[in-house]
């Protein structure tokens, strides 16, 4: 299976990214805000390890994962949607290493250097931002709890290069991404695993058919 790079950065490009621009390094416990979309924030948020959450939450205290990033991605502070009389905001599900990079950096080393990473990496933020909004829309527009779960899974596996995936969230915060109730997503999930077209240990699940799913 091929992986899916259109989303995040590989070891060797983080430790170019690290290397060349010298970025801040800093560390975030769980639930700690990164930043929410009333700050001025203008750098890019590379996560070196650990798991981020882009959410927001309503006038009614309605809470929604808007998308997550691990290892390799970046989020920054335009990707944000506030909810109508809401707030959005980026946190640190678990212990989080980030790479603050300033654009002002990339650029004064784009005016030196050519044919290097740093010097196409504004693209790929701006086209991996919308992959990840295109994904997670494609995903949602899916009818049913299995296809949602199935498109979501299917992803996971183009990216890990393997069909056995480890969900990289929890089943609580994966019902809240897919925008679906979580016992029916677990009750959806035991069918799949009686049928023979997954196998789930904890959050490893294994695909064991590939055949169009409804």
């Amino acid at each position: 299976m091929e992986r899916d790079n259109r989303c995040f950065l590989g070891n060797h490009e983080i430790d170019t990214i690290v290397k060349t621009l010298k970025p801040v390094i800093k560390k975030y416990d769980r639930g700690e805000l990164l930043f929410r979309e009333t700050d001025r924030e203008t750098k890019f948020y590379l996560l070196l390890g650990g798991t981020a959450y882009l959410a927001a939450e309503n006038e009614y205290g309605f809470k929604q994962i808007l998308n997550f990033f691990t290892k390799g991605q970046i989020l920054f502070h335009d990707m944000m949607i506030a909810p109508h009389n809401g707030h959005c905001y980026a946190i640190a599900k678990s212990p989080c290493t980030i790479a603050l990079i300033d654009p002002a950096d990339i650029e004064k080393y784009r005016q030196t250097h050519k044919d290097n990473l740093p010097d196409h990496l504004p693209a790929f933020i701006s086209c991996s931002a919308l992959y990840m909004t295109q994904q997670h829309c494609h995903i949602l527009q899916q009818k049913t709890i299995r296809s949602k779960f199935l498109t979501f899974l299917y992803c996971q596996a183009e990216r890990q290069r393997t069909l056995s995936v480890k969900l990289p969230v929890p089943y609580s915060d994966l019902a809240d991404y897919l925008s679906v109730d979580r016992s029916a997503l677990m009750k959806e999930i035991g069918k799949l695993c009686q049928e023979n077209l997954i196998e789930k240990k904890s959050r490893q699940i294994t695909i064991l058919a590939t055949t169009p799913w409804s």
